[in-house]
């Protein structure tokens, strides 16, 4: 669990481009793109929404931890 969770800390630091600690929607259709991920504005909207569990318009580090053991 420590190396996935190593894993993680360096697939957040990589998304949050300016490096605040969390992942605006921007960073995350960078991410989306990055992954291969091929959808529409809304549809990154809804999936940044549906991470974004505390609804306070940011990704932070435990959400995107929970979106990743989720898949």
């Amino acid at each position: 669990m420590d190396d996935r969770l190593e894993e993680w800390r360096e697939g957040f630091a990589t998304c949050d481009a300016n490096g605040d600690g969390r992942i605006q929607f921007d960073e995350f259709t960078t991410l989306l793109e990055n992954i291969g991920a091929e959808t529409s504005a809304e549809e990154a909207r809804i999936g940044f929404e549906a991470v974004d569990s505390d609804k306070d318009g940011v990704i932070s580090f435990d959400e995107f931890v929970a979106w990743w053991t989720e898949q």
